[in-house]
């Protein structure tokens, strides 16, 4: 027995961009576009503002989004919008903009976002939680990198000093996501890595996670071999359509399965790090891979030898992983440890007191310090 949901309309393909004003239109003429103010997509932000125009459509434009969007960004976000009569919200961008297009959709008709509220009473991806407002907006996003799977999930990771913490609800699913490979195609290699790794793991993290599904399960294997095949490929050739494609598909994939599944250690440990260092998110991942799938091989023996076997096809045992796993980090260019990342031990035994070590469900405090521990050097 097992619950699957993915309400968001995906337009997938090359060119799909091209149709976002007829897509948009059916929810209303003024739409609110979050992004970040990175000059590099400054084309891309007015293209589209030209194709909503042609549908005699308005563009509300917040362009103030910062990498782990803090509650302080989100607010200015929240008083734009308020003044705005927006009939949706568009995010354009990585994991950051659409989180923070989410937060901003679904606090939209309130007074102030209550953020205990939203982070206390709505903390769990499973919970079919009702209607949180009247002023909810519909969300439309449009993915400019290859890994937070954000368009199709529920979730919306938010910083709030320190900590990043998640809040999850049904109205957080995108109503429509246009997903074009040809916007990813100058992506840097760094961020290509990095969020690609990132899907990686939601595709790795849920095919483990003990709510697993078959459905489930389709979704993780096939987008964690997208990966595989493609990451490696694409950083020697970026500008390739087909492996730009490939990488696509493979994020959607590893969102709908995380949506549905749910994660393992390695993202809240990531989040921890995140919080504190500001590390790419990617990045805080593959720091602590290695060192989780060192300590977990016995609880997921079976599922550990077919997740080898998309590394190699001839790996016979779950012991095989480890290795396979940290000649793909190397490949990408992304096995380091904190220390050489210059993570400093200040901050390292900031991370060793974070309360959220007591409160996770994937093992008790001793078991995942030693992972962060192994991670840091």
């Amino acid at each position: 027995m097992f619950d699957y949901c993915q309400p968001t309309r995906i337009h997938f393909g090359a060119g799909r961009i091209r149709e976002i004003g007829r897509i948009c239109k059916r929810y209303g003429r003024v739409g609110f576009m979050v992004t970040t103010p990175d000059e590099p997509l400054r084309p891309l932000y007015e293209k589209i503002k030209g194709l909503l125009l042609e549908q005699g459509m308005e563009t509300v434009h917040f362009d103030q989004v910062s990498p782990n969007p803090s509650v302080e960004m989100v607010q200015k976000g929240f008083e734009q919008l308020r003044e705005s009569k927006a009939s949706f919200v568009l995010g354009v961008g990585g994991g950051s903009s659409i989180d923070t297009a989410k937060t901003l959709a679904f606090t939209n008709g309130k007074d102030a976002i209550d953020w205990d509220e939203l982070f206390c009473r709505y903390s769990s991806p499973y919970e079919n939680y009702e209607s949180y407002s009247d002023g909810v907006l519909p969300l439309i996003s449009v993915p400019t990198t290859s890994g937070t799977g954000s368009q199709v999930t529920q979730a919306a990771v938010i910083t709030r000093g320190k900590e990043k913490i998640t809040f999850y609800h049904p109205q957080n699913f995108s109503r429509e996501c246009i997903l074009d490979p040809e916007l990813m195609m100058t992506l840097p290699n760094r961020i290509t890595a990095s969020t690609g790794f990132d899907a990686f793991t939601h595709a790795f993290e849920s095919y483990i996670n003990p709510r697993a599904s078959r459905y489930s399960e389709m979704d993780s294997m096939e987008a964690m071999r997208l990966v595989v095949e493609n990451l490696p490929k694409v950083l020697k050739d970026p500008g390739n359509l087909e492996y730009r494609s490939n990488l696509a598909m493979a994020d959607t994939l590893a969102g709908r399965a995380l949506a549905n599944s749910g994660a393992q250690a390695p993202h809240p440990l990531s989040e921890i790090i995140g919080g504190i260092t500001h590390l790419p998110h990617g990045e805080a991942l593959a720091v602590v891979f290695p060192a989780f799938i060192r300590h977990s091989i016995e609880a997921n023996r079976e599922k550990y030898e077919k997740a080898a076997r998309i590394f190699c096809k001839e790996a016979k045992s779950a012991e095989e992983l480890f290795e396979l796993l940290v000649s793909f980090l190397k490949e990408i260019g992304l096995y380091q440890t904190m220390k050489e990342m210059e993570v400093d031990r200040e901050a390292f035994e900031e991370m060793l007191q974070s309360p959220v070590l007591d409160v996770l469900p994937f093992g008790n405090r001793d078991e995942l310090e030693t992972i962060l521990r192994e991670s840091y050097e």
